[in-house]
């Protein structure tokens, strides 16, 4: 067996023992040694002597004609003790001859059949060329290359199991020097080189072929690294984009079985998502075989015993021998399936992800008692692996469909439109070329976040006085129409639910609960209203008709006060929407960005600004201040427009408006599972967790909210944009917006943010709205600033 050999080199070989033997006559000159050995080793250097072609070795015919005292020689670095643990042999960096093999070296290359040359695994020509450069740079410029990459190897066993091991040179015994071809480096010269791995030809020109000798000799140390290599290579073909269209089922039985050291393993997989396109994805793309399946039920076969383990307990399960299972009756229709798939011996582990169990892995021998439960702990260090790179693979797959979701049938907001179709077209002429491609996320950086709500004060509150008004009405409703009833034959059936609806009445008057609501409705549903759909002739039919004209007959609920609340909210959040997206449209056309809005009780909305989203035009800080102050305006605007409003309306609502203040940019990135974007980074989590928690936060020290009704409040999360909005609320009481009314106040803290400062101001509720100039307002406020 010999190492692969390479055309190009820029080494001439000189095979030597001379350094070595310097070592030995340096021993024998030493007056501390022992004598005893140094006679032994004069004795050597005398036969030594004898040999004059050791110096410097011609041919490896020298070699096989002095075996046994280049042997003895080799003594004092290859142990007799250490022969059959060792993988040893001598050799010179990245050259081909190899001899001197420990024992254990010398049986590995007998197994794996022997005469043949081995290659080192990823190491080109061009890599080799460099490397023998670098060795030259290192020993003779003094200079500090590192070229201690890992190298591997890979070698079957006799049962054809491929071990990986690790390459090591030692280079203590070898010297380097410059032929009359080569050529001295100037400092500027190994820089050049230093920039220019790629550039083979340079490396040429600054080390012609063979212009530099290399004498002595090496030793090649083998490490089995077989678990860790596999390993490393079942992460690297599983961190493949794309993962899914790969067809990896048999690239993994070769790679289980240098795991497990058992021959011919394969690899199967079950999904438990039970669908035609889930099992052609795993079947015919990933190329994995369920065997597990009954190919003529298409039903998964799992017995009792392998149900409690794998699916209940999560854990693996194992089974030796699949003959000493099938005369069990309540578990023999698996192992029969297993069987007649020619499984002999099996594991089979859960894969877990974040949403649960996904499917279950098949490890398959053709052999008896190949796999077992003790081999089985393997499973530890690869199974993470596995369902790590299944749940991207789904989260992959999702991504895919949501994209073309997104591209087909959501709208995309026009500021970040050009993104999204930036990003359609490369994917598109990508798939058409046949290269891998995929949906890169959709992000932008560095943009400036605000925030704002208006919202009902005490909607909670609101929503649950108008659900106790209806149960209350429905009840006293339905036990006035059992009261008047006309039946004698059903009796004691109406006296059940006469009494049982005068307890609830009770209940209701006494204690409301969440809970107290649900009992009720179930109660209604399920036993009341059958009753009165079946038994209607025994009731008065005004009654019976006035009762059934409330009943929602979408949700079979009792829907007249809440329908009430939920069409003022409504027309409220449509009021607001249409103002708010109205000055939308003038705002910009003054610099684009991002707005959304959501509904709730109330309106929310975020908006990001920056040169991201807008890179065509230059982005200036007076494009976020005239932003700043179009929102603190336009909510303004919006409480005014409430107030008016809500003069007309059954029930009065009170509405607090909150802006948030951030003081620095941040990243956004479009979330497909969500259909919006969201924040970019762990490390600007702070900004969402602030807003979550804003509009229930207390000022300092106070059991009062920081927001009220008829009245702005701004939150900061520091004192740096404090002034710019005092100055923006100085202009709203110059235009009439905003009351004379100003405070300054400490915000609580809060679980992971402290320091926040809030400013507050009222609105006057009767300025006229109608005067607000949205077009020229930034123009307005640098006037009045300045001027």
């Amino acid at each position: 067996m010999k190492l692969t050999s390479y055309d190009k080199t820029p080494f001439q070989i000189q095979f030597s023992f001379h350094r070595l033997i310097h070592e030995v006559k340096a021993f024998v000159s030493d007056d501390l040694q022992s004598g005893l050995k140094k006679g032994y080793y004069q004795d050597l250097l005398q036969r030594i002597d004898q040999v004059p072609t050791l110096g410097i070795i011609a041919n490896e015919q020298v070699i096989k004609d002095n075996q046994e005292l280049i042997n003895e020689l080799l003594e004092i670095l290859f142990p007799r003790g250490l022969q059959d643990n060792e993988i040893k042999a001598v050799s010179m960096p990245f050259q081909s001859l190899m001899f001197n093999y420990t024992k254990r070296f010398h049986k590995i290359i007998e197994e794996s059949g022997g005469n043949y040359d081995i290659e080192i695994r990823n190491f080109s020509p061009h890599q080799y060329y460099i490397a023998c450069c670098c060795i030259v740079m290192n020993y003779y410029f003094k200079c500090d290359f590192d070229i201690s990459y890992p190298l591997f190897i890979d070698l079957p066993d006799s049962k054809g199991i491929i071990h990986h091991y690790r390459v090591l040179y030692n280079a203590d015994f070898v010297e380097v020097f410059p032929t009359e071809k080569a050529l001295m480096l100037s400092k500027e010269d190994i820089e050049l080189l230093q920039d220019n791995y790629d550039d083979l030809d340079l490396w040429i020109k600054y080390f012609p072929q063979e212009s530099w000798i290399i004498r002595g000799f090496g030793i090649i140390s083998l490490v089995d690294v077989t678990i860790e290599s596999a390993i490393s290579l079942l992460k690297e073909n599983f961190l493949k984009a794309e993962l899914q269209r790969e067809p990896i089922g048999n690239t993994l039985g070769q790679l289980f079985s240098s795991i497990f050291k058992v021959p011919n393993l394969k690899v199967g997989y079950t999904p438990l998502e039970f669908d035609k396109l889930i099992q052609v994805e795993t079947r015919d793309i990933m190329a994995l075989n369920s065997y597990l399946i009954n190919e003529q039920t298409n039903e998964i076969v799992l017995s009792k015993n392998a149900y409690t383990k794998i699916i209940e307990k999560l854990e693996y399960f194992s089974i030796s021998d699949i003959d000493e299972h099938l005369a069990n009756e309540s578990e023999r229709m698996m192992y029969e399936q297993l069987k007649a798939r020619g499984v002999k011996s099996c594991l089979f582990s859960p894969v877990v992800i974040s949403t649960g169990i996904e499917g279950i892995l098949e490890i398959i021998s053709e052999d008896q008692r190949a796999l077992h439960s003790v081999n089985a702990q393997k499973l530890n260090a690869l199974i993470p692996i596995i369902a790590e790179t299944f749940e991207r693979v789904k989260i992959d797959l999702l991504n895919h469909v949501e994209a073309i979701i997104q591209r087909e049938f959501t709208t995309i907001h026009p500021s970040v439109y050009w993104k999204f179709l930036e990003e359609a077209r490369r994917n598109y002429v990508e798939s058409v070329i046949e290269k891998d491609y995929y949906i890169n996320p959709i992000s932008f950086s560095d943009v400036y976040p605000l925030y704002g709500e208006i919202d009902i004060k005490g909607s909670s509150q609101l929503r649950n006085e108008a659900i106790v008004k209806d149960l209350r009405e429905q009840l006293s409703l339905l036990k006035k129409m059992f009261s008047n009833s006309k039946g004698e034959v059903s009796s004691l059936i109406l006296e059940k639910h006469f009494l049982k609806l005068t307890a609830f009445i009770r209940q209701l008057e006494t204690h409301f609960f969440s809970g107290l609501e649900q009992r009720i409705e179930t109660y209604i549903k399920e036993e009341l209203h059958p009753f009165l759909k079946k038994e209607g002739h025994l009731f008065d039919e005004d009654l019976l008709k006035t009762y059934f004209n409330h009943i929602d007959l979408q949700i079979n609920i009792y829907y007249k006060y809440r329908k009430i609340f939920d069409h003022q909210v409504g027309r409220m959040n449509k009021c607001f929407s249409d103002i708010l997206d109205a000055r939308q449209k003038v705002v910009q056309n003054v610099f684009p960005h991002y707005y959304e809005r959501f509904k709730t009780d109330g309106i929310e909305h975020n908006i990001y600004i920056g040169e991201s989203i807008c890179p065509t035009l230059s982005f200036d800080f007076t494009y976020l201040q005239n932003l700043r102050l179009w929102q603190l305006q336009v909510m303004g605007e919006l409480m005014c427009t409430h107030y008016r409003n809500n003069i007309q309306e059954v029930i009065p609502m009170d509405v607090t408006v909150l802006i948030f203040v951030y003081d620095t940019s941040l990243g956004i990135q479009f979330r497909m599972d969500e259909k919006r974007f969201d924040i970019d980074g762990s490390y600007n989590t702070r900004y969402e967790i602030i807003k979550k928690r804003l509009d229930k936060a207390y000022i300092k020290e106070t059991t009062e909210r920081i927001v009220q009704p008829k009245k702005v409040t701004i939150a900061f999360a520091s004192s740096k944009d404090l002034e710019e909005y005092r100055n923006y609320l100085s202009f709203g009481q110059k235009l009439g917006l905003f009351t004379s009314e100003f405070e300054q106040f400490e915000i609580e803290d809060m679980q992971g943010v402290s320091g926040m400062i809030g400013l507050r101001i009222g609105v006057n509720l009767d300025f006229d709205t109608e005067s607000l100039d949205y077009v020229n307002l930034m123009h307005l406020f640098l006037r009045n600033h300045y001027l």
